[in-house]
């Protein structure tokens, strides 16, 4: 059965960040924005709304996974 929601080809990939933070150093990196924010509260114990979202390209996503 053909899937309702075709593989697009498009990948996206986001950091986590602390608000504030000059370097942007990431805190946690994922494929869903939503993800990676609420494994950064999780890591940190930190509310939500002490972090910023930024997608990045797919070798930086790579590179911060490793």
């Amino acid at each position: 059965m053909p899937s309702l929601y075709p593989e697009s080809g498009i990948e996206y990939y986001f950091k986590t960040c602390k608000k504030g933070d000059p370097e942007a150093k990431a805190v946690t990196v994922d494929q869903s924005p939503v993800a990676a924010l609420a494994k950064a509260s999780e890591i940190t114990g930190l509310p939500r709304d002490n972090f910023e979202v930024h997608q990045i390209s797919k070798e930086e996503f790579e590179r911060l996974r490793a």
